[in-house]
């Protein structure tokens, strides 16, 4: 709980993680820029799913991964067939900044046991939000959609996938949220050498 999280999943992603070891620095963008706008994001905004693997890491929102289709949720769930990687997954909730640094809680996931109730829990999602700097649309997620700006929104800023049943989404996140609270405090240095062994 409140540790330095860009410093500690770099340890683990280079005892772990042999080839795209270069992937950690999309996520190290990600989750600085997250602890960065802490203060003006909600915490369920700033909760992340981050996994090493041999060959590269990947780092994804939880909300998204809950999404189906969202490319979030086919990424982590791809792995889950692949038995002969050693794939170490956590839940990142991002807090904040502390001396320049990222800083929130790590909590580590079984990733194949993860993915089954993720599989399980999954909402689909037929719609798209796109949101501009003036206001928003919605789109199917079977139309083709632009990243254009629009004329009279103004600028594009992000689109995000929408959960067709809003309260079973939510939900599946507080599930995953009461998980996190009933696991054990323990001390990263002990994991990270746990790890090692």
């Amino acid at each position: 709980m409140n540790i330095d999280l860009l410093g500690n999943l770099e340890k683990i992603m280079r005892m772990n993680t042999r080839s795209y070891q270069s992937d950690f620095e999309r996520d190290r963008e990600t989750l600085m820029d997250a602890a960065a706008n802490a203060d003006t994001v909600l915490l369920r905004d700033r909760i992340y799913l981050w996994m090493s693997r041999p060959c590269g890491t990947w780092c994804v929102k939880e909300k998204d991964v809950f999404l189906e289709p969202a490319c979030a949720h086919n990424i982590w769930s791809y792995y889950a067939g692949e038995t002969s990687q050693r794939i170490l997954a956590y839940a990142v909730e991002v807090m904040g900044m502390e001396n320049k640094k990222a800083v929130g809680n790590l909590y580590p996931l079984d990733y194949r046991k993860h993915v089954e109730s993720v599989k399980n829990a999954a909402i689909p999602a037929d719609r798209i939000r796109m949101v501009y700097e003036k206001g928003e649309r919605f789109e199917n997620r079977n139309k083709s959609l632009s990243k254009k700006d629009d004329a009279v929104l103004g600028r594009y800023r992000y689109s995000e996938y929408v959960p067709n049943d809003r309260r079973a989404w939510e939900a599946a996140l507080d599930q995953e949220e009461r998980k996190r609270e009933m696991m054990r405090c323990g001390k990263i240095e002990s994991h990270i050498r746990k790890l090692a062994e």
